[in-house]
This record gives C-alpha cells, structure tokens and sequence, in this order.
C-alpha cells in the first residue's frame, strides 16, 4: 500500500484530534448533564436534560467517535504506526473499541431509557427502580469511559512502551 505524504498525514492528524476532541467533549457534557439533573425540581428540565444527552450522545457522540476510529485505521494503514508495533499503539485500539462497544451495548441504551421513561413520567421517574439504576450506571460507566479517553490522549503524546532495544554487550 502506497503511505500517506506529510502533508496528507498532518491533514488526517488534524481529523483524528479534532475527532477525539468531540468525542471526549461530548462524554463530558453528557456526565455534566447528569450532575445538573440532581437538582432539578422541575420534570420537563429533568426531561429536557435527558433529551439533550440523547441528542449529544446520537448526532455528536457516535459520528465522533466513529470518526476516531476511521482516522485510527487510516493512520495504521497508510503510514508506518501499523496498527501493534508499539504497545501504546495497542493499548488505543483497545481502548476505542471496548469503549465503542460498552457505548453500543449499554450507554447509548441507557441514555434513550432514561430520555423516554422521564417524557413520561416527569419528576414521578425518579421513583422508578429502572431509571435510578440506569441513571447510576450510565454515570458510572460514563465518568469510567471519559477518563479512560483522557488518559489514552496522554497516552497517544508521551507513547509510553515504546518497543525496547536491546543491548548488546
């Protein structure tokens, strides 16, 4: 396969970054969205604030993190990352699909429940079993997901476990 030119991969860097950054950006508001709903009094903000985290989460969340990962795939096909040359390269590609996979299982899901049942129940949802628990574990598996991506950032910068060179006496 022909490599990406300089010019070409400082373009497809810039996507991938730009990406990332909607990604992690999108997780941190959605999370913010949760804590503010612990003082709301009103069910219609308590919806709205659902409805808004479902929005982020659909039309800004996944294509941004979809995104990620087709410029990640790119970056490993057509330069010389590869995709396991390095373990910190390794560790990103894990960390993308566990977390685009716990997002398509169990968040995204989770998020339109929570959107649905407090349209149809107001502040009476949050006597709901159902809603307190997904509620709970969205935050959870939220607040988990977003500072495993800001780590994975730091990660992609300072590349730790670079292949190790062996010495030669």
């Amino acid at each position: 396969m022909k490599l990406l030119s300089a010019n070409q991969r400082k373009w497809l860097k810039s996507f991938h970054l730009l990406t990332a950054g909607f990604w992690v950006t999108s997780g941190s508001i959605i999370l913010t969205f949760q804590i503010l709903s612990k003082k709301i009094t009103d069910g219609n903000y308590l919806y709205m604030l659902n409805y808004l985290s479902d929005f982020i989460d659909m039309k800004i969340l996944v294509p941004s993190a979809l995104s990620c990962l087709l410029t990640g795939l790119i970056y490993s096909l057509f330069t010389n990352w590869g995709f396991f040359k390095h373990r910190w390269l390794t560790f990103k590609w894990i960390v993308t699909v566990t977390i685009i996979t716990m997002g398509t299982i169990w968040t995204g899901p989770w998020i339109a429940d929570m959107t649905k049942l407090s349209g149809q129940y107001g502040m009476e949802v949050l006597k709901n079993d159902y809603y307190l628990q997904i509620s709970r574990n969205q935050f959870i598996m939220g607040l988990f997901m977003n500072v495993t991506l800001i780590v994975t950032i730091f990660i992609s910068v300072f590349k730790p476990w670079k292949k190790s060179k062996t010495i030669e006496e």
